[in-house]
């Protein structure tokens, strides 16, 4: 649409060390047993080993999904550091930042040990009455491969130009396909106000 004349898409992965062995849902429930009885007797590093284990199983079973949505002052550098805005209230001039954390994407781990993910973005913005008046379809794939480590630290920052859109109340959708798995998918609205200067 003519409005949306910019829009950037970046999924950043950064993860902290993991413990990576591809689990079922049974060793999970192991897993979260073993590590309450290590915490129980202070072997805490054995409990931590374990929680990572059960976090990957419990990951692996769980919906696409997102956290911590909101729109953001400035581009996060990183996982967890965005600024959240006070208001949902944009000036014509100032693209909307969207923030938000995915979660329970397929990670596939690959015969050297290493894994790689795979998703599409799309987003659309809604008028007041619900009407989709511009859309962007096909954002990515967002891939990486290669990593070592599990990743449970993601975030995804999507900045959309709104010129020519005029005041008004709007929905941006944002939705994220896991093209491993595209059974997975995941859409979140957030609500926002375009304000006259």
């Amino acid at each position: 649409m003519p409005f949306i004349k910019h829009f950037l898409l970046l999924l950043l992965v950064l993860s902290t060390p993991r413990l990576a062995l591809a689990q079922t849902g049974a060793d999970g429930a192991a897993a979260l047993d073993k590590a309450k009885a290590a915490h129980a007797v202070g072997d805490n590093k054995t409990a931590l080993e374990a929680i990572w284990v059960a976090q990957e199983a419990i990951w692996n079973q769980a919906p696409l999904g997102v956290r911590h949505v909101a729109f953001v002052t400035e581009q996060p550098e990183n996982f967890g550091t965005y600024k959240p805005k006070a208001t949902p209230d944009f000036q014509p001039h100032e693209p909307l930042i969207f923030y938000s954390e995915p979660y329970g994407f397929t990670q596939k781990k690959e015969i050297d040990g290493t894994y790689s993910y795979s998703i599409n973005g799309a987003f659309a913005i809604l008028d007041a009455e619900s009407q989709i008046i511009g859309d962007q379809d096909n954002l990515g794939p967002y891939e990486m491969s290669g990593y070592r480590t599990f990743s449970v630290e993601n975030m995804l920052a999507m900045t959309i130009g709104l010129q020519g859109l005029p005041p008004g109340s709007y929905t941006l959708r944002v939705t994220l396909t896991d093209n491993l798995n595209p059974s997975k998918t995941v859409s979140v609205d957030q609500p926002f106000r375009l304000v006259g200067e």
